[in-house]
């Protein structure tokens, strides 16, 4: 886990959180004045993301990303992309700024079932009566063409 210095037009500097994998955040003090939404739709769901911070939990990074520094936090109904700056001196449970990149609705834990719990384990559900696979006709008919020109 890296953490790179930056500085702003203040006098201070902030820490912006980069890592190779998963990252275990400790209980954070966080305002929420601190956190920046790229989108306005995002910002009723800013009071979960707080809980969740406040709380410590796992960042993980986003794998599409590739920068190293956009994570993943799983809150109970969403998922938050974000970038995290830290206080300066490395210190994880202060965080000055958190840019809120995305945010989905969670999928964790959620199980998708295509068709019938019904259906047998071979997961045929087509029998062999529904296709015909007899090529041996001569007499097939001639369809009407896909894209018709006009005829000059």
């Amino acid at each position: 886990m890296a953490i790179r210095k930056l500085n702003n037009q203040r006098t201070d500097a902030r820490l912006l959180l980069e890592a190779d994998g998963p990252v275990e955040l400790p209980p954070a003090e966080v305002e929420e004045g601190a956190l920046v939404v790229q989108f306005d739709n995002v910002r009723p769901f800013i009071p979960e993301l707080l809980e969740t911070l406040r709380a410590g939990t796992i960042a993980e990074l986003v794998p599409v990303m590739l920068d190293g520094s956009t994570f993943a936090i799983h809150t109970r109904t969403r998922t938050f992309w974000v970038k995290l700056w830290h206080a300066n001196g490395g210190n994880l449970s202060r965080i000055e700024r958190a840019q809120v990149i995305s945010c989905l609705p969670s999928t964790r834990g959620l199980q998708v079932i295509v068709g019938d719990e019904d259906d047998d384990e071979t997961g045929d559900e087509f029998g062999a009566d529904d296709f015909d696979e007899d090529d041996d006709d001569d007499d097939d008919e001639v369809g009407a063409p896909v894209n018709p020109q006009p005829e000059s």
